[in-house]
């Protein structure tokens, strides 16, 4: 257990400060975005990210693996909007606690930015300069980690 949130945390620093680099304001024209159109960026698409993978059902549930490319851990749990905020709330396997993570999505022109708003860690988010537009072009459509998650055990 306690390896696995020592992965889940540098995995998770790993990619906020990658993410980080490309980060920068929001632009003042922005608006945020319908709570429906929150839903539509991620229903029915897995998140392909530096550690991990998650699949957002379009019923509100996740399931996700961690490692890259080994599977170490799976997880699962659900996810939510409200207002332009998405936050999912995932439980690995074998892990009693649930983490919570959030974004906020806004547009301004062509472009969609967000914010990691709301870290698993309980560290504060960058609301100067953290908007980042590469979120969605990571969300890929269908169920993309269901063959890993399965070989790797997941519930």
């Amino acid at each position: 257990m306690r390896a696995f949130a020592i992965f889940l945390l540098g995995g998770a620093l790993t990619s906020f400060v990658c993410a980080s680099a490309w980060a920068g304001k929001l632009p003042k024209d922005a608006v945020e975005l319908t709570a429906a159109k929150v839903k539509a960026i991620y229903s029915g698409k897995t998140g392909i990210y530096d550690v991990s993978s998650i699949y957002y059902a379009s019923d509100g549930t996740t399931k996700g693996i961690f490692g890259k490319p080994k599977v170490t851990a799976t997880f699962k749990g659900t996810w939510s909007v409200s207002g332009n905020e998405m936050c999912a709330k995932n439980k690995p396997k074998g892990d009693p606690k649930i983490y919570r993570d959030c974004n906020k999505f806004w547009r301004s022109g062509k472009r969609i930015y967000d914010l990691w708003s709301v870290h698993y860690d309980g560290s504060k988010p960058d609301l100067k300069s953290g908007y980042v537009t590469t979120t969605v072009k990571k969300l890929k459509d269908g169920d993309l980690v269901a063959k890993k998650y399965a070989a790797a055990g997941g519930e």
